[in-house]
């Protein structure tokens, strides 16, 4: 600081001048810049100042910074790598073990499973190279499970980011190149462009514009279905060439979606040298309470505590540089740990802190234990004792920056720490600093620092075993830390007062969202976490309801509802728009889901708010998801009631494309009702509104549903000219799967003229396109198809062919509508064949899976098949048959009167008319028969024709 009279040097924050001694102006204390009265140090200083930089928000101006980093640092000299020590006949078993499922070969699905710090992830490892020593084939793939705000399949995007060699920050079409190239090593051309699409869209490269990926945007159950098919096929094809061991750790912080792929997995990679070991915290079975429950068996291992000896021999191991130990500290090694191999970890790492085990004074280089410091020490005597107590020996400055790091979670970034210290030192969160903070002058003095310091600080604590530095860091450009133990992070940040929390939170989160990424799925999660732990609701879910959308839009639907459930607790009651939209949302992604509860839940109150701000167009939309829902369920009156109610609302406010889509789905409705003229008048209407707002995409959706309609009425020349037109919309939008959709129309309307030929030509080229695709729903429809048209023909070995490709591909996605109806068809073929018993055991299974589904049209036809079956039945023994067969066709009769689904009606009563008639009940087969033909008629069905000659051979 110059003096103002003499010119005179001074010290910075001198009172008086050293020379003419006349007082000074309030000057800085760290550099002599001119400060307000009462203010110590200037912006740059505070910012800069090293005591501030590691947390102490009131700053500690007589601490020097080089103490604040490096007090109480362990030094690199002293290492903890301790050899593997103890469990050796639970390391020898498991070693075993998997070398015996490698050679049998079969799939092994193992769980290691114990408290906190027992040596789980140490114990893994170890094993896993005692394989690879013995077998060196064994490949191992290895990934942490992540916590909240970790993409869904995060932990298995890892594995393959290891498997492809693919590096952090690498270019996208550098790691889909790389995806490619492995997938076309193991798998033929046929298959491999669709593993590498459906691989690489889990791993988060996808495919621009992937004509594998993108048809499924409107079936995301089938995307995700399809994705773990693709990863069980090249993890299959893998092992052929070598065991695989994949290995994904803290299993209890992994995502639903993640412990669904691992299970799949498990189930489905039969003989196949692969095992898969989770590892985890016994409170694994409170986060994810169906672990292990699927189709095979899981192997659970509870990793127990250390024996007193081997607990012992460990912390020998580990103070081995400072040579044998005091018998009281071995006595409380061995007895008062509690066999946890971490809680020695951290007593050794306690003993150096507080100078039990410190430098030899005659060697610099070495290590003694001072043994009279040692001698009646009070020693912490569990694991969360010794975190507390290394937490109370560490300085002021290192908790306080610890904190900073706790509040950005269990993972945190250098430069989101840097930001916390800069806005402590600078006073922006009391209040009291500029806000636009230091000025430009300043900040050049001041330089980089707070990051320097941080980061040295950092590695301070990392040295000592409180933090690791990540590998690979989930924002690109970043220096990502996590706490090295979860208790360290759990005891830092619940030490964290409220209000820090909060402001902590709110600064993180606007560090985030200034990220180049921050409006990404991930960060958006990640900023909301932070906002509403900042008690900024609003915000907070407006923040998940972008990652809601995000995930949606990748179709990751477990996700988007968590998402969008947590965006609707967060909202405050009174902006009602929002809510509406996100209970919207919700109820969308479970209607995708075919979740049809939660669906209409989320529906209803979007309805009540809907009503509350007096909006028509919402409450109509409203009541039109809500019958479509009901239609999916099969409730067909009560889907025609609300979407009838949903018309009326857009009709009175003017909105023609709700009007469009409401009149297309009354008339879809009508028509699976058997009213076929009004499913008609609807569906026309519609499409005639759909014309004069020139959506063709949705023209071709009305056209081919009036043509299913018209082709159910008999009219079969209307029928072909709207699946043509569709066809051609279809075509000029190289919209290929709706051109497959519309080939399959006019293949239905080959088959039914009895153009077995043109079926066949229309189906089959529909099946191409569908494979090339990967629609494999509508693959498993057209097999199933092309095996109606080959039983049709009399080729029952093609038909029972093309049935079981059915079958298969509806098992794989797991369609249990696909499923039901496939293997009704097989239990039919083997009716045909003269195998009754099987056909009898085909045919409930498919009742079976209906039923569990809740389809009940697929009910009403597995009833109608088990009749016709028992009415063939010769091996009854009971004599039982033909009642069981009468209840059977009773049953489906009745129930297809129910849901008024007539064109099905009348294919029952002509079955249970003509059974009525083989068994000599002639009178009423006849009036069976006549309903039958008066409801074929009616619907304008060739069907009758047959119906009305039986009745004329009656008499």
């Amino acid at each position: 600081m110059n003096c103002p009279e003499c010119k005179s040097v001074n010290r910075p924050g001198a009172a008086l001048c050293k020379q003419c001694h006349q007082g000074l102006p309030p000057n800085c204390a760290g550099c002599g810049a001119k400060v307000t009265s009462g203010q110590e140090l200037c912006a740059a200083c505070r910012t800069e100042r090293i005591p501030a930089a590691l947390g102490a928000d009131d700053g500690i101006p007589e601490l020097d910074s080089d103490l604040a980093v490096e007090s109480g640092a362990v030094d690199v000299e002293f290492r903890l790598d301790p050899r593997f020590t103890g469990r050796k006949p639970l390391c020898e078993r498991l070693r075993a073990h998997l070398l015996e499922a490698f050679a049998r070969p079969e799939p092994l699905f193992l769980l290691l499973t114990g408290p906190d710090g027992a040596g789980k992830s140490r114990l893994a490892r170890e094993v896993a190279e005692g394989v690879r020593s013995a077998l060196p084939k064994v490949r191992l793939l290895e990934a942490r499970c992540g916590g909240p705000g970790t993409p869904p399949f995060g932990a298995f995007a890892r594995l393959f980011w290891t498997r492809f060699g693919i590096t952090e920050g690498e270019a996208e079409k550098s790691a889909r190149a790389k995806i490619s190239a492995a997938v076309a090593l193991l798998l033929p051309a046929s298959r491999a462009v669709e593993v590498s699409h459906l691989i690489a869209h889990l791993v988060r490269y996808p495919f621009p514009e992937s004509p594998i990926v993108e048809p499924l945007a409107e079936t995301p159950t089938q995307l995700e279905a399809r994705m773990f098919i693709a990863v069980r096929r090249f993890l299959a094809a893998d092992a052929a060439e070598g065991p695989l061991l994949l290995v994904l750790d803290d299993i209890e912080r992994a995502s639903p979606e993640t412990v669904n792929l691992l299970h799949f997995l498990a189930a489905g990679l039969g003989e196949r040298p692969v095992a898969l070991i989770a590892v985890g915290r016994s409170s694994l079975f409170e986060v994810h309470k169906t672990f292990g429950e699927g189709d095979v068996g899981l192997e659970r291992v509870e990793v127990g505590p250390l024996s007193p000896d081997e607990s012992a021999a460990l912390f020998d191991e580990l103070v081995h540089p400072a040579g044998e130990p005091p018998q009281a500290l071995l006595a409380h090694a061995r007895e008062r740990m509690g066999g946890s191999p971490r809680a020695l970890f951290e007593l050794t790492r306690y003993l150096i802190e507080i100078g039990i085990i410190t430098r030899d004074g005659r060697d610099p280089r070495g290590w003694v234990f001072d043994r009279v410091k040692a001698i009646g020490a009070k020693l912490p005597g569990t694991l969360e004792e010794l975190v507390t107590a290394r937490l109370g020996a560490m300085e002021a400055g290192e908790r306080h920056l610890l904190e900073k790091a706790a509040a950005c979670g269990e993972a945190f970034w250098l430069d989101a720490v840097v930001a916390l210290v800069r806005a402590a030192a600078t006073t922006l969160f009391d209040g009291h600093g500029d806000p636009d903070g230091p000025s430009l002058g300043e900040i050049a003095i001041a330089g980089d620092r707070t990051r320097i310091e941080v980061s040295a600080a950092l590695a301070a604590l990392e040295r000592r075993g409180l933090l690791v530095e990540s590998q690979h860091s989930s924002i690109p450009g970043e220096r990502e830390y996590r706490f090295a133990y979860p208790p360290w992070w759990e005891v830092i940040y619940g030490a964290i007062s409220t209000d820090g929390r909060r402001r902590y939170h709110k600064l993180i989160a606007q560090w985030l969202e200034l990220r180049p990424e921050g409006r990404g799925e991930e960060e958006q999660e990640e900023i909301g976490r932070h906002l509403e732990r900042a008690g900024d609701g609003d915000g907070a879910s407006l923040r998940y309801r972008r990652a809601g959308d995000a995930a949606r839009a990748r179709y990751y639907n477990d996700k988007a509802i968590r998402l969008f459930a947590q965006a609707i607790r967060c909202l405050g009651p009174t902006d009602i728009s929002n809510r509406i939209q996100l209970w919207h949302d919700l109820g969308s992604v479970y209607q995708l889901r075919g979740e049809h509860e939660p669906a209409l839940q989320a529906f209803e109150r979007m309805l009540r708010l809907s009503w509350v701000v007096a909006s028509r167009t919402k409450a109509a939309v409203a009541f039109n998801k809500m019958g479509r829902v009901h239609r999916q369920k099969g409730d067909l009156n009560l889907a025609l009631e609300y979407l009838e109610r949903g018309l009326e609302f857009f009709k009175q406010a003017a909105d023609d494309r709700g009007v469009a889509g409401s009149l297309d789905d009354i008339g879809q409705v009508q028509w699976l009702l058997g009213r076929l003229d009004d499913a008609l008048d609807a569906s026309a209407a519609g499409l005639e509104q759909r014309r004069r707002i020139g959506d063709r995409r949705s023209i071709a959706v009305s056209l081919l549903n009036i043509g299913h309609i018209e082709r159910h009425r008999g009219l079969f020349n209307e029928a072909e000219s709207c699946y043509r037109e569709a066809l051609k919309i279809r075509r000029s939008l190289s919209d290929r799967a709706g051109v497959a959709a519309s080939l399959n129309g006019l293949g239905i309307l080959a088959f039914q003229r009895g153009d077995l030929d043109g079926a066949r030509r229309e189906w089959e080229e529909a099946l191409g396109i569908a494979e090339e695709i990967g629609a494999l729903p509508l693959q498993a429809l057209l097999e199933g198809h092309l095996g109606d048209v080959a039983r049709a023909a009399g080729n029952l070995p093609e038909a029972r062919t093309r049935f079981e490709r059915s079958e298969s591909i509806a098992c794989d996605l797991d369609d249990r509508r696909l499923r039901s109806e496939a293997t009704r068809n097989l239990g039919l073929i083997e009716l045909a064949g003269g195998d009754n018993r099987k056909a009898l055991e085909l045919c409930e299974k498919a009742l079976e899976i209906a039923e569990t589904a809740g389809i009940r049209v697929d009910v009403g036809r597995g009833l109608l098949s088990l009749g016709e079956v028992h009415a063939v039945t010769l091996f009854d023994d009971t004599g039982h048959a033909n009642k069981r067969a009468e209840d059977y066709f009773l049953r489906g009769v009745a129930l297809f009167r129910e849901i008024g689904n007539e064109a099905e009606l009348a294919i029952g009563l002509e079955r249970f008319g003509a059974f009525r008639v083989e068994t000599g009940e002639l009178e009423a087969g006849r009036a069976l028969l006549t309903e039958a033909h008066g409801i074929f008629d009616r619907l304008g069905m060739k069907a009758g024709d047959a119906v009305k000659r039986m009745i004329g051979e009656l008499g």
